[in-house]
């Protein structure tokens, strides 16, 4: 949960849950600080829906970024392990990220892969 009081900002974690989630939670919060202002229990349902997904888009960006994926073996059949072991997020997460950047890829076809 993010919490914001005039120039006070803080985020909360729930500590019950699984380090890797605790983790993701971390980056969506964060983004809620960072981009987002107002109070989602008093805006429009399409509003708190759009900073949801925008939270939820910056996590995955945020927990694995771009530039550090380049150097990976993307063909290795534990890759998802690899990935959040070395990440520290689900490998639900680096699952969904890599079929982003595999349908980005897809797409416009510049390998950022070597």
């Amino acid at each position: 949960m993010a919490y914001e009081f005039g120039r006070f900002k803080s985020i909360t974690i729930d500590k019950r849950l699984p380090s890797l989630m605790q983790r993701e939670h971390f980056y969506h919060e964060l983004c809620h600080i960072l981009r987002h202002s107002g109070r989602q229990l008093m805006m429009p349902v399409a509003f708190r829906e759009l900073q949801e997904w925008d939270a939820r888009n910056f996590t995955r960006y945020a927990a694995l970024p771009l530039h550090m994926l380049k150097n990976y073996d993307y063909k290795q059949p534990e890759i998802l392990d690899i990935l959040s072991d070395q990440f520290k997020v689900t490998p639900e997460l680096c699952s969904d990220r890599l079929l982003r950047i595999k349908s980005k890829l897809s797409c416009n076809p510049i390998r950022f892969i070597s």
